[in-house]
């Protein structure tokens, strides 16, 4: 009923390729659990993670440099609010592409499984989610 599945350690590609975070495959726990991943879909969300982690950074830096104006603009003799705004309309405008980014990510990686594995990874993320899975001998 709570589907044991596969606890073994991770494949060998997947601790090569530095998978942790979202797209880790380990631990009893994780979401990847029992998933049964391929060697062709571990590639592909090795691929599909450092194009992520590419994106989100530029994107990051970005938002960090747009708060250095902002407070540059803050700590003036004379504020000037509409600069304020505009600077603030722009660090809007990042985040919101960061979010479309994540979004674009997340269809992506979510083709890559099978509709078998997605629903397992819902089922491991509703037990992670509840304690479920500390509870039935899911953690190592």
């Amino acid at each position: 009923m709570f589907g044991f599945g596969n606890c073994g350690s991770q494949s060998l590609f997947a601790k090569f390729a530095g998978m942790h975070g979202p797209f880790a495959g380990h631990g009893c726990s994780s979401p990847f659990s029992g998933l049964e991943l391929t060697d062709d879909q571990l590639e592909k969300l090795a691929e599909l993670k450092g194009q992520a982690f590419s994106k989100f950074g530029h994107g990051k830096v970005d938002i960090v440099d747009l708060y250095k104006r902002l407070f540059k603009e803050l700590a003036k003799q004379s504020i000037d609010e509409k600069q304020v705004w505009n600077i603030t309309d722009e660090i809007r405008g990042k985040k919101s592409e960061l979010t479309d980014v994540l979004v674009e990510h997340l269809i992506a990686f979510a083709n890559i499984l099978t509709p078998e594995q997605r629903s397992k990874m819902k089922l491991n993320k509703l037990r992670k989610l509840f304690g479920i899975s500390e509870g039935f001998g899911f953690e190592h």
